[in-house]
């Protein structure tokens, strides 16, 4: 099987997760950038994973990435990466499929932290790709914004993304 996990990330949360997810589905899976992951790429895929972060309900726009960089960097803190193609005009270009496919995205807790998953999931399914799973979610930290190795995720999101990723292969196993 070969799976790859498609992820825009501003911060490197989304991208630490898309590593995680790819780890726990394990052999021939590989972790990659929206810009990386051309047609290309994907074509022979038989699993597709695909996430980014939570912005305003949904997925992120030009407006609020370009709103994300406007934002200063204080001490210890690194600007957002704007380099990454938006995840709608990904799945906008994405080829038709009928592979297995599910969506994660990263989101703070509360209300204001949904919609992203379930969106890039509605992009996976109208470009026929099959559901695999339900859509995930992973927790950063709102405030204050100190950024990591692991972007702005709660401790045990990688852990728990590295979990979700074993079971999605053996539910890619068994499809």
């Amino acid at each position: 099987m070969k799976a790859v996990v498609v992820y825009q990330s501003l911060w490197g949360s989304s991208a630490a997760i898309a590593r995680a997810i790819a780890e726990g589905i394990g052999r021939r899976t590989i972790a990659v950038d929206t810009n990386a992951a051309t047609p290309a790429l994907i074509a022979d895929a038989d699993f597709i994973v695909a996430g980014c972060p939570v912005h305003a309900f949904g997925l992120p726009s030009v407006d609020s990435v370009k709103q994300a960089v406007a934002k200063p960097a204080g001490r210890d803190q690194v600007p957002a990466d704007a380099s990454h193609k938006l995840m709608r005009d990904w799945l906008d270009d994405l080829p038709t499929s009928t592979g297995l496919a599910t969506a994660f995205d990263t989101r703070v807790k509360g209300p204001l932290g949904r919609g992203g998953a379930n969106k890039v999931m509605a992009g996976l399914l109208k470009a026929g790709y099959r559901r695999a799973a339900k859509p995930q979610g992973f927790y950063v930290a709102l405030r204050p914004l100190v950024v990591g190795e692991e972007g702005m995720l709660l401790p045990g999101e990688v852990d728990r993304a590295r979990e979700w990723g074993e079971q999605l292969s053996a539910i890619a196993t068994l499809a």
